[in-house]
């Protein structure tokens, strides 16, 4: 079995010459870079004192076996190598029929690695007799092409005319309604659009950060060609011929190509999107107001508006999932309506100033500590969030911010399981004061 044989140089060689007369250069194979040559030498002037012998050297040296090399190593006598280089830094050797050889260090080093084919740019530098190897190896395999990946960010298929218009519409949030379209906890805003431009196709760009609900009126002889819509929550867009292509950005479905939003503040976004999705810049920009934009160029009185689309408005609402803040109220109410709380009063609030400071002592606070539990005790101030635990309870979640509550746990009551949130818990069974309310 062949052993080839790797030499791994720190840089590329170029073609050179033969050195002395009584030595013959068997082979020559030239690398990129040009800073190193490599020589096969076969000593003929005393066969018994000379092995063919592969010098690598840097350029500009003589091709002779008196060079200092960067790297040399003794071939096998009356075996004709065959070398490639593999890259910059890698020649590969075969040597068929030669036994292993022990690595060599230094810049340059051998290791023995699968025969490959030598290019063909090198192969004709080659002599005759290297060129025709016994047994060739067969071509690499042709690297397999990675197949085009199409942009999310556009309208598959779309193809504008130069004419189009490019309009952009829309505000923060639009008309207020009490329906929902996403589980954002936002009631959608409505958007009535009304598109008058007869004298060219126009594409749409409409914005708003509320979730909001594009409804599209044309007038008779208005093309609409494609819609974009962004926005940070959900955006639907109805009205349109079924075949007219929407597309929806925003940062509620974690959009590839960006979102934007039609404030006044935010229109630096605009061209950016009309470049990605239409090839161009935007042409005129339309705020809405009360919910309500016209968009295009028509003068004159108001055109008799024509409205489609198979999925109306109320298709698209959703029942929304309750928020935290709806939970902590529902889970306050439920507690009390089954017994598990109860208001608590300025009584319950005297008993713990009163017991904190009869126990000062013994738990080892200091008058200045007393004074710090009494003041957190007395943040609870009107009381209108303040309860009494009076049995086994699970406290309920979304108790952060407004929401959270202070819970008096008395002696002999076990302590309500749970996330307490930002509340703050008064245990009488152990005089602790636990959560934000506590110094």
């Amino acid at each position: 079995m062949k052993r080839p044989l790797v030499l791994c140089a720190l840089a590329a060689l170029t073609l050179f010459g033969c050195g002395r007369k009584s030595e013959h250069v068997s082979q020559l194979i030239p690398s990129p870079n040009g800073a190193y040559q490599a020589v096969v030498l076969d000593c003929r002037a005393d066969a018994s004192d000379c092995s063919p012998l592969l010098k690598v050297i840097r350029t500009g040296e003589p091709t002779s076996r008196e060079t200092q090399s960067v790297q040399e190593a003794t071939l096998t006598p009356g075996v004709q190598p065959r070398l490639t280089w593999m890259s910059d830094t890698t020649l590969l050797i075969d040597e068929p029929g030669a036994s292993a050889r022990p690595d060599i260090q230094g810049e340059v080093s051998f290791v023995f690695v699968p025969w490959r084919l030598m290019p063909s740019s090198f192969m004709a530098k080659l002599p005759p007799r290297a060129r025709r190897p016994d047994n060739p190896p067969p071509p690499p395999a042709q690297p397999s092409k990675v197949p085009p990946v199409d942009s999310a960010c556009g309208f598959p298929g779309l193809k504008l005319p130069t004419d189009v218009s490019v309009l952009a519409g829309g505000a923060y949030a639009g008309a207020k309604s009490t329906n929902h379209i996403d589980q954002s906890g936002h009631a959608a805003t409505t958007m009535e659009v009304s598109v008058d431009n007869p004298q060219k196709p126009v594409v749409l760009i409409l914005g708003a950060y509320e979730p909001t609900i594009w409804t599209i009126h044309r007038a008779p002889g208005t093309t609409i060609l494609a819609v974009l819509a962004s926005g940070y929550h959900r955006q639907v867009v109805t009205g349109l011929d079924a075949n007219t292509p929407v597309a929806i950005h925003t940062n509620e479905n974690k959009s590839p190509c960006g979102r934007f939003f039609m404030g006044r503040d935010d229109l630096e976004e605009l061209n950016t999107m009309a470049q990605k999705f239409f090839g161009r810049d935007v042409d005129k920009v339309h705020p809405a107001y009360n919910g309500v934009v016209t968009m295009g160029s028509a003068q004159g009185t108001s055109s008799q508006w024509v409205g489609r689309g198979n999925a109306p408005a109320s298709s698209y609402f959703v029942k929304p999932v309750p928020r935290p803040a709806d939970l902590a109220e529902t889970g306050i109410d439920e507690a009390l309506r089954k017994g598990q709380l109860r208001r608590a009063n300025l009584g319950d609030k005297n008993q713990w100033e009163a017991e904190m400071a009869k126990r000062a002592p013994k738990l080892g606070l200091s008058p200045d500590a007393v004074k710090l539990r009494l003041l957190h005790a007395n943040s609870t101030g009107s009381l209108d969030r303040a309860y009494v635990v009076l049995g086994p309870m699970t406290l309920p979640e979304g108790l952060y911010g407004a929401r959270s509550a202070v819970f008096f746990v008395p002696k002999g009551t076990e302590r309500p399981r749970g996330n307490p949130g930002h509340s703050t818990i008064y245990d009488f069974n152990d005089m602790s004061c636990t959560g934000t309310g506590c110094g």
